[in-house]
């Protein structure tokens, strides 16, 4: 989807001090509020608004407030091995949890050469790709993956049983940019509706199904009992390849935890996540490495185009371009209902509003 011209564009800076603000005004620890903040506007930097600030009020301040995140958590570990550890989030903000276990799936890859930690008794940590692209730096390859809402069907099925499963894959490259995979194992994320609702565009058949399982294109008709489809949509078209990444995730995370999968834990609510990290040198040189990853970047490109497109993308490659733009320029679009949100809530809290387009 377009950014429609009516979105005003909101400074970064000013957005991160407002997220801040307002976490810490619910008590969460200054690290912790930074990190959830700037993890929200790295989505928004790169085109992902369906995970970005828009979510800052509804998904997190409110459920602070309501005693649904634990504002300032203890990460225990419940087991620990030279590769691998098991962390508990006390219920913390996923951000919080999904940066230290990453951190430290780099850490045992730095020693072992990989590194997995599987997080349970968390909650939901944004997009997935900014994890995974923790390992970039370090000349790892790195792996994010949580258990979402439980709102999908399996193929055949009409009621809510698997989540909104996050997958992500980062890969550095002889390139400017990174390969970055960042996918919902449903057809898309929860969040594209939210997106189309707030714009008052209808969505294309094939993303959701009513509670009787007929075809679904008002965003608005998602809830309280229609569902979101399996990456594929329907039997045919390949549902079984998106329910089965549906259910890999789920094994890595919810089962690996031990904390449990999206088919059973407090659907919205909380959350696990695996995050893994391979350092290249452990495996083969990086300069080999890189001279592969060109060649394969350089044969794809190289493919006839169909009329109309002038450039064959590789995944993460658009972006970073947008991102390296709206970083330049230092401002994302914002919604309006989103900054009208922001302004009610801001007032509630008793924090300077100053959130306005060219401020």
């Amino acid at each position: 989807m377009s950014v429609p011209a009516d979105e005003p564009l909101i400074s970064t800076t000013k957005l991160l001090a407002f997220a801040e603000t307002m976490l810490a005004k619910l008590d969460v620890p200054q690290e912790h509020a930074a990190l959830t903040s700037r993890i929200l506007l790295e989505a928004d930097l790169r085109g992902v608004a369906s995970h970005g600030m828009a979510h800052l009020v509804d998904f997190y301040v409110r459920r602070l407030q309501n005693g649904k995140i634990n504002p300032r958590p203890e990460f225990n570990l419940d087991s620990d091995q030279p590769s691998a550890a098991t962390l508990n989030a006390d219920n913390g903000l996923g951000f919080a949890a999904g940066h230290h276990a990453m951190s430290l799936a780099i850490e045992k890859a730095q020693t072992t050469g990989i590194g997995w930690v599987s997080v349970g008794n968390s909650t939901h940590y944004g997009a997935g790709a900014y994890y995974a692209m923790m390992a970039l730096e370090h000349d790892m390859i790195g792996f994010s993956m949580s258990t979402g809402g439980r709102l999908v069907a399996p193929p055949g099925g009409l009621g809510r049983a698997i989540g909104l499963n996050v997958l992500s894959v980062a890969a550095p490259t002889s390139r400017e940019f990174p390969y970055v995979l960042d996918m919902a194992t449903s057809v898309v994320a929860a969040g594209k509706l939210e997106i189309a609702g707030r714009r008052g565009e209808s969505i294309p058949e094939g993303w959701a199904q009513t509670a009787a399982g007929e075809p679904l294109t008002d965003p608005a008709k998602l809830h309280p009992d229609s569902t979101l489809l399996p990456l594929g949509g329907t039997p045919v078209l390949g549902a079984f390849k998106g329910f089965g990444l549906t259910i890999m995730v789920d094994i890595l995370t919810g089962a690996l935890s031990g904390f449990g999968t999206s088919a059973e834990i407090d659907s919205g609510l909380t959350a696990a996540h695996c995050f893994g990290a391979m350092r290249i040198e452990a495996f083969q040189p990086l300069a080999d490495y890189k001279e592969r990853m060109e060649h394969m970047i350089a044969a794809i490109k190289d493919t006839p185009k169909r009329e109309g497109v002038d450039e064959i993308m590789i995944p993460g490659e658009p972006e970073h371009a947008l991102a390296e733009e709206r970083r330049a320029d230092g401002r994302v679009p914002v919604h309006p209902r989103v900054l009208a949100g922001f302004k009610e809530a801001a007032e509630e809290f008793d924090i300077p509003w100053d959130l306005e387009e060219g401020s």
